[in-house]
């Protein structure tokens, strides 16, 4: 996909409440790809405002990127830990959706809590994803403008 708008500036961006459907790890690059777009602050308060959209991270060491899932039952929750490959694989495959809820950064590392959605019972978990970025890309196109 071409995107028309390309920055760095992560302060302009959100990506809370906003869905990735497919993702791409390539030479330590993990890529994130938003069909119904994400926040930019240029455009508006609305939620998510570009057309498609994606984030690319530049990850250093892909061994020190973390993906926790968090399973409740009855009377315990159980932390399971995924890889980023393996998280590309289970979006690809249209088993996982991630809808993001907030990001928190640290000194090259980021965090971001989201909700894993799939199509049984119990429909979501919470999770978190720990990415070392060296970098982080973010590609858009403009909102398409609707006719009155």
């Amino acid at each position: 996909m071409n995107y028309k708008f390309e920055s760095n500036n992560k302060e302009c961006f959100s990506l809370h409440d906003c869905i990735v459907s497919k993702a791409k790890l390539e030479d330590n690059k993990l890529t994130l790809y938003f069909p119904k777009g994400i926040f930019y602050s240029e455009y508006g308060n609305y939620w998510p405002n570009t057309a498609e959209a994606a984030v690319e991270y530049t990850i250093e060491y892909l061994d020190e990127a973390y993906v926790y899932v968090f399973k409740e039952t009855e009377k315990k929750r159980i932390v399971k830990e995924y890889t980023l490959e393996q998280l590309v694989k289970k979006i690809n495959n249209k088993k996982w959706q991630l809808e993001f809820l907030y990001r928190y950064d640290g000194y090259k590392e980021i965090m971001h809590t989201v909700f894993i959605w799939f199509d049984k019972k119990p429909y979501s978990y919470e999770g978190q994803i720990f990415i070392g970025a060296n970098s982080e890309t973010f590609r858009w196109n403009p909102p398409v403008k609707l006719e009155d």
